[in-house]
């Protein structure tokens, strides 16, 4: 694939997160504050959790488009993992509240181009990237999590 595609798909993917991140936002909210992995959420506010949903987003869209550096989503995951290890969420849940993020954002492409071959190719050709920015995320949150823990040994 030619960075000009390349570039197009990139772009058609970021413009469809960016302009229905508040659907999906809200489809994400409903399974994380009912789901059995993730009972731990109820005690969030949810005004934070949509603003960190909202975040998860806009950073995705930057790191598909290229536009954020890898050692910004290193911080930012780090510094979550601290956070939720402080408010007493277990590492499994906010890992599976991550996983939900990336399913519903995924469910909703999905919606939105299964009926165009193309665009469900397209869409799938970008999935690397989003993969890539949702295994750092994790990884960088647990790291983050983990260092309170390491230090006191």
């Amino acid at each position: 694939m030619n960075r000009i595609t390349n570039s197009i798909i990139t772009n058609k993917f970021v413009r469809l997160i960016e302009e229905n991140h508040q659907e999906i936002i809200e489809h994400f909210m409903n399974d994380v504050l009912r789901n059995k992995k993730t009972v731990a959420y109820q005690k969030l506010d949810p005004h934070d959790l949509y603003e960190i949903g909202s975040r998860v987003y806009r950073e995705l869209s930057k790191w598909v488009a290229k536009d954020l550096p890898k050692d910004e989503v290193k911080e930012y995951y780090k510094k979550l993992g601290k956070i939720r290890k402080h408010e007493g969420i277990p590492a499994s849940q906010f890992f599976q509240a991550l996983v939900l993020l990336k399913r519903h954002m995924w469910l909703f492409i999905r919606r939105q181009v299964e009926n165009e071959i193309t665009d469900y190719k397209q869409a799938m050709q970008v999935s690397d990237r989003v993969v890539l920015f949702f295994d750092r995320a994790a990884y960088y949150m647990l790291t983050g999590y983990e260092d309170d823990t390491i230090r006191k040994w």
